[in-house]
This record gives C-alpha cells, sequence and structure tokens, in this order.
C-alpha cells in the first residue's frame, strides 16, 4: 500500500484519496459482467486462568462472475464469454502468552500459524463460434486458468516492555517470520521498538521503529487475464509478486496535551502496486501488479488545535512529504523518481445553539501535486459541510451532509513519461445525504476483530 504516516485514523483515509489511484473502470459498448460474493467466517478463543490465549479462526469466501464482451478495435474483433470465481480457504491458528514480572518489567511471546489454499478459475468461452454455448474453447483468446495455490505463513515473535518510573518506559518486540508459496521460500525479521519520555504533565516524547509486511491480492498473483474497456485494456496476474517489507522510523512531540509535531522516514523494499503500461508491441493497456526496487518517504507534520471561546472548535494539519520511487525493471522504460509535495486540512466545528443543540461541520484538504510510479498525479482539494441537530436528551442525532460541495475531489491523473502518454479524466460528483442515528438506553456495542478481508478480490 502507499506509505503515509498520520498520527490520527482520519487522516488515514486521506492516504488514500491521495497517493492511490482508483482503479480504472471502463463503460464499453457491447460489455456486460455479472459479481457476486459470499464470505463465511468463524472464530474461537480460549483464555487459561494463567493468562495463555489461544484461538483458531476460519474464512471462506467465494466470489464468482462472468462478463460477455463484443468489441471491434481496427481489423481486430473479441467475441467470448467468461467465467471466473476467487475461492480462498484460509486458517489461522495462535497462541499467545504474557507476563507481569513484577518491578515495572513485562514480558510476552507467542506464535502464529496462517494457511490458504486458492481454488481459483477463469474459463473462456468463443460466442461466436459456440452461438453463445459453453463447449469448444477459441485459441484466438488466453488459455484458461485453474489453480491450486497454497500459501504458508509462520510467525514466532517475543517482546518486553519495562517502566522505569512515571517518565520513562520502553516496548520492544521481535517477530521472525517464515512465508513459503509455490514460487517463494524465505524467513524475514521484525522488529518494534517503542520508546516514550514524558518530562512533565502534557508534554510527551516519543520514538518508535516499526516494521510490518504487505502481502498480494490472492487474484494479482494468479497467472490470468481480464479484459475492460472493450478489450482494449487487460488486467495481468503476476505469479512472481513478492510481498512489501515496510520498515519505518518516526519521531513524535505532544506538546502541552494538544499539539503534535512529527517527522518520519519510510522505506518500503519490494513495493507493489497496480500500473498502467501501453504496449510497445500491440494497441493496448496493460495493468499489472509489479514490485518496484523500493519506495522511500520522508516528512514532517503538524497538528494545531484552537478554539474560539465556545463556538468556534478547529484544528489545522499541516503535511510535507518527499516521495521517491524507484524500479530498474519497469518494462523498458525503468524509472527513478522523487517529488516533494504538501497538504493541508482544516477541520472547523461551529456551535450554532446549544439549546436545541445544533452544530455545523466545514473540512476541507488541498494538496500540491504528487507523483506514483510513472503516474503525475495533480494537486486537488475538497470542501465537506455537515449540519448535525441533537436532540432527545442526546440520545438521537440527524446529520445532513454535503461532500465534495466544489467537485474537485477527484484527481485526473496523467502519464508524460519515455513512450507513455495517457491522459485518465475522471468525473467527480457531489455527494448530499442525511443520517439519523438513535441510541436506546446505554447500550454500547461490543468491540470484535474484524475480518480481514483486504486481500480478497
Amino acid at each position: 500500500m502507499e506509505y503515509f504516516i498520520i498520527t490520527d485514523s482520519n487522516w488515514a483515509r486521506l492516504r488514500n484519496e491521495i497517493l492511490s489511484l482508483a482503479e480504472t473502470c471502463h463503460k464499453a459498448f457491447g460489455e456486460q459482467s455479472k459479481h457476486t460474493d459470499w464470505l463465511h467466517n468463524g472464530r474461537l478463543d480460549y483464555r487459561t486462568p494463567f493468562g495463555l490465549k489461544a484461538g483458531a479462526e476460519l474464512t471462506y469466501y467465494r466470489s464468482p462472475s462472468d462478463q460477455l464482451l463484443h468489441s471491434s478495435m481496427q481489423d481486430e474483433e473479441l467475441a467470448f464469454y467468461t467465467e471466473d470465481c476467487q475461492r480462498i480457504n484460509r486458517w489461522k491458528f495462535f497462541l499467545a502468552q504474557e507476563h507481569n514480572l513484577g518491578r515495572g518489567w513485562g514480558l510476552n511471546y507467542g506464535a502464529v500459524y496462517t494457511t490458504s489454499i486458492d481454488h481459483s478459475y477463469q474459463y473462456y468461452y468463443d460466442t461466436e463460434k459456440d452461438a453463445g454455448t459453453k463447449a469448444g474453447v477459441s485459441t484466438g483468446i488466453p488459455d484458461n486458468m485453474q489453480s491450486r495455490r497454497r500459501e504458508q505463513t509462520l510467525n514466532f515473535y517475543a517482546g518486553f516492555n519495562k517502566s522505569f518510573g512515571d517518565k520513562l518506559s520502553l516496548d520492544a518486540s521481535l517477530a521472525v517470520e517464515h512465508y513459503k508459496t509455490p514460487v517463494w521460500n524465505q524467513w524475514d525479521w521484525y522488529p518494534t521498538i517503542n520508546l516514550s519520555y514524558m518530562p512533565a504533565p502534557g508534554y510527551v516524547w516519543q520514538l518508535a521503529l516499526s516494521s510490518d509486511k504487505d502481502y498480494p491480492d490472492y487474484w494479482a498473483v494468479q497467472d490470468a487475464i481480464s479484459y475492460l474497456g472493450g478489450g482494449y485494456s487487460e488486467i495481468h496476474g503476476n505469479p512472481f509478486l513478492k510481498p512489501a517489507q515496510e520498515y519505518q522510523l518516526q519521531l513524535t512531540h505532544i506538546l502541552k496535551s494538544k499539539y503534535i509535531f512529527s517527522a518520519w522516514f519510510a522505506h518500503t523494499k519490494d513495493y507493489s502496486t497496480q500500473t498502467l503500461y501501453q504496449s510497445s508491441e500491440r494497441l493496448v493497456e496493460i495493468y499489472k501488479h509489479l514490485n518496484f526496487n523500493y519506495q522511500q518517504q520522508a516528512g514532517v507534520q503538524a497538528s494545531i488545535p484552537f478554539d474560539i471561546k465556545q463556538w468556534l472548535n478547529s484544528r489545522l494539519t499541516l503535511i510535507g512529504v518527499w516521495h521517491h520511487e524507484k524500479d530498474d525493471d519497469f518494462w523498458d522504460i525503468p524509472f527513478n523518481r522523487n517529488i516533494c509535495y504538501g497538504i493541508a486540512v482544516l477541520t472547523n466545528t461551529f456551535t450554532l445553539s446549544k439549546k436545541p443543540d445544533l452544530k455545523l461541520t466545514l473540512t476541507g484538504m488541498a494538496r500540491s501535486k504528487a507523483t506514483q510510479g510513472i503516474y503525475d498525479l495533480p494537486s486537488s482539494g475538497y470542501v465537506n459541510a455537515a449540519l448535525r441537530y441533537g436532540f432527545a436528551k442526546g440520545k438521537a442525532i440527524l446529520n445532513l451532509y454535503c461532500n465534495d460541495i466544489f467537485e474537485t475531489g477527484q484527481i485526473k491523473p496523467r502519464i508524460r513519461f519515455g513512450t507513455q502518454n495517457v491522459t485518465n479524466d475522471y468525473a467527480c460528483f457531489r455527494e448530499i445525504g442525511v443520517s439519523f442515528t438513535y441510541k436506546f438506553g446505554g447500550y454500547r456495542e461490543k468491540k470484535r476483530e474484524e475480518v480481514d478481508t483486504s486481500r480478497f478480490k
């Protein structure tokens, strides 16, 4: 995924809006497709009186789809029907133990084993040859794909925490992981260190080193080809796609319990994303996940809240980023690109009235030009507004909102690199809606761990 360090979960969504390109969606004459999903998940957890946790989780996912395509481009015609399905069986088992050793010392360790079997397929049928039947496969379209791909991950970890009085604390851990697929068999290690120092109440310094692995989507590693845009755009799988290894160092300072300043550096080895390439051999666009050499980011951020009496509550967030990506084997046009860009986000909450409880929220974002791979991302921004009315002693909330008021939030990325010349024109839409919430009694929804569907189709 695209790396972007934000201290608030709301700004994490902004990272995806800025650095992620929306999947290309083409509406071509004569192209029809259907898609459905099934997801079943079961989880069992057990905890012993002496602190040992054990659990098992089973996930079943099935996503069948079909497509009927009739298209003509120059002297080439495509007429076929496809059936494909992603079916994943995934099992996860874990053990975890924690100890309180006294005198500010804590110890934790455990193991996690995950295995999955990907029973996916993709079949092509020539509608011209078979007159709409499913007998006989055309030789003018890609070969059928039928997969039984197994993936295994075994992770051992151990860590400790220590409090040195009320001002200094340390939390450190090390994970060792074995990753095995039909094409990869490797060991990796991932350290994590958090050092916190609080010289006075409301003042905090925190130094954090973190590391993680980002696994590719299951469908992205299948040896399959799908068509979009009447056959002009092709989506290619990459069976040799590697997981990305992410390492990040961040320093954060909290001033007076409300002002937040941070600086970071992140390095992602084998960073991957779906990229576009205009073929030099035929009239077609190819979308394919590829591993870059690396992606690097360095940046600074300041989050500054301010109030005006009791009628305005605001927060200004300023971010500056240096962004660097390199790929020595990107088709026939290797690249090494870097850019600096800035982001500003301002959130304002106006208290129009306390009785009745009426509040207005205005949020604005602006970003300068950026890059992703060989894409150039133009500057963008948006303004959102929401009017909130609370009544029934705070149990009922009526919310009227309008997102992207000026229809400027959608970017129009383009490519002007080497032999590539692409301009994407995506439409912006103003979103208007209303929501109503009512709380019955003192009910609080229980927090449950969500099912991980990030790698599914």
